[in-house]
C-alpha cells in the first residue's frame, strides 16, 4: 500500500515538472523574432566546405557505425548461441521465436548501412 502512494506522489511531481518546463521553455523563447531575413546571413570563408571533405567524414561515420553494429550483432548472436546450448528442452523451443526479432533487426541494420554507403558513393556524381 505504501509503494502505491509513493508512486502516485512521484508521478504527480513528474507531471508538474514536465508542465513547468514546457511553460518555462515557452516563456524563455518569447523574445525570439518571428521573421528571419535570409539576406542578413553572409557566409565567410570558414563556413564554406568542400563536398569531398563532407563525404569523407560521412564515410568515416558510416564505417564506424557499421563496425560497431557488426560487433554488437556478433556478440548478441554468441550470447544467444551459448544460451541455446546450455538451455533446457523448453528453452530451446523458445529460441525460434526469440531469433526472429534479432534476425529482422540485423537485416534492417545491415540493409540501412549498405544503403548509406551506396548514397555516399553516388553523391559525388551529382556534383560533377
Amino acid at each position: 500500500m505504501e509503494k502505491s502512494k509513493v508512486l502516485k506522489k512521484f508521478t504527480i511531481i513528474v507531471i508538474i515538472l514536465i508542465l513547468f518546463l514546457a511553460i518555462f521553455n515557452t516563456i524563455s523563447n518569447a523574445d525570439v523574432p518571428t521573421t528571419i531575413n535570409p539576406d542578413d546571413w553572409q557566409p565567410s570563408e570558414l563556413e564554406t566546405t568542400d563536398v569531398d571533405e563532407v563525404l569523407d567524414i560521412g564515410g568515416i561515420i558510416v564505417s564506424i557505425i557499421r563496425t560497431c553494429g557488426l560487433v554488437v550483432s556478433v556478440v548478441v548472436l554468441i550470447i544467444i548461441g551459448i544460451k541455446y546450448m546450455t538451455g533446457t528442452v523448453e528453452e530451446k523451443a523458445d529460441y525460434k521465436s526469440s531469433m526472429k526479432p534479432y534476425l529482422i533487426g540485423v537485416f534492417i541494420f545491415f540493409a540501412l548501412s549498405q544503403l548509406l554507403s551506396v548514397i555516399i558513393d553516388l553523391i559525388p556524381g551529382f556534383f560533377e
